[in-house]
């Protein structure tokens, strides 16, 4: 079994490490330290064997896009190159695991932290459209989690660049996330976009896609929420909000008046606390007045992300103190799988454990 190679880029020479971070259409993404920098990042992996000319078309294309993409919840590419057997694509390292792994080890997210993650996403989508970019991929999956719970957009594979406004009629995706538009094969806008941030935001609350027709919420989701998925799962893509109109939609602005109280209430306790000198006008966490968005944003419930979760490959996510990380990702190899490369040259799911989610060329 390899444990690690190094491949050569124009930046730096990378050792990459037999930990697997995922599966992608075309290859495998492993974990990879630059040895100049000491940086960690994630080598995605292509084996140039199993490539016709369309798959080379869309990896050309995927690394021209994602080259030129600057937003901080936008997994940036460090450099591409490659060697006789195989394309490398070095990418932003998210330690945290992607957003599918997480909800399926701890559930579904409370409504106000699917906000706090929804209006970054969104806004990452928004720096897209305004670059004239449709990502068309938009899935848990696709949105990796660093450690310090920042959420990033990834892998933009099936990509592509508007003109007009518009691209020509193409399937491509994951099946679940697909809008009428594209499963018709239409013409397609940014409106794309928006139905699969709709899938996106039901499943980060219910761990579970919605169905469509008779859209069911669970007990204690807002009617403002409910009312803007409603909105971004329009058949007619006209009739979806554009990512503005989501930014400024009701949902999000009541929780920006949540945010202000509680913010305020804070400043008010340490003023009191001032003025006094002592201790009693502090809130207490478990009281309403400590955490207006607990009473005011769904159901609370325990999220996992507060405790360190293991997936089957042995990475931690989440803020746990006491993950393995003595170097910043502890030991990078210390997987007990077989060489990873074997895959490469194969077609592997996006999503193993979904049977149903696939990729459609």
């Amino acid at each position: 079994m390899i444990e690690q190679f190094q491949v050569q880029g124009s930046k730096d020479k990378y050792i990459v490490y037999n930990k697997v971070l995922g599966k992608g259409a075309y290859g495998v993404v492993l974990l990879a330290k630059a040895v100049i920098l000491g940086s960690y990042h994630a080598a995605k992996i292509i084996s140039k064997k199993s490539l016709s000319q369309t798959d080379i078309s869309n990896l050309r294309n995927e690394i021209n896009i994602q080259s030129k993409l600057t937003h901080p919840n936008v997994v940036a590419m460090i450099e591409a190159f490659e060697d006789n057997e195989y394309l490398y694509m070095l990418l932003e390292y998210c330690n945290g695991g992607c957003l599918f792994t997480n909800i399926q080890l701890s559930g579904p997210l409370r409504e106000d932290k699917a906000l706090q993650y929804f209006v970054k996403i969104v806004k990452a989508v928004q720096y897209l459209h305004s670059k004239n970019v449709l990502h068309r991929d938009i899935k848990l999956s696709n949105l990796l989690l660093t450690s310090e719970d920042q959420i990033k957009l990834a892998d933009f594979t099936w990509s592509t660049s508007l003109q007009g406004g518009y691209v020509s009629p193409q399937i491509c995706g994951t099946l679940e996330y697909m809008p009428p538009e594209v499963i018709g094969n239409k013409v397609q806008n940014e409106k794309l976009d928006i139905w699969s941030l709709g899938i996106v935001l039901y499943e980060m609350l219910h761990n579970d896609f919605p169905k469509i027709g008779s859209l069911f919420f669970k007990f204690g989701i807002s009617d403002e929420c409910k009312l803007l998925v409603k909105q971004m799962l329009e058949n007619d893509p006209y009739r979806r909000p554009t990512t503005a109109e989501i930014l400024i939609s009701p949902w999000v602005r009541r929780f920006h008046r949540y945010k202000e109280l509680s913010i305020n209430i804070i400043k008010s306790s340490n003023n009191l606390q001032d003025q006094k000198g002592i201790n009693q006008y502090s809130f207490q966490t478990g009281s309403p007045l400590g955490s207006p968005l607990r009473a005011g944003l769904g159901t609370p419930q325990i999220n996992g992300l507060g405790s360190p979760l293991r997936n089957q490959l042995g990475s931690s996510f989440g803020f746990s103190l006491n993950n393995g990380l003595g170097s910043p990702l502890g030991s990078p190899i210390q997987s007990p799988m077989n060489s990873p490369l074997a895959n490469i040259g194969k077609r592997v799911a996006t999503e193993p454990t979904r049977i149903s989610a696939q990729k459609l060329v």
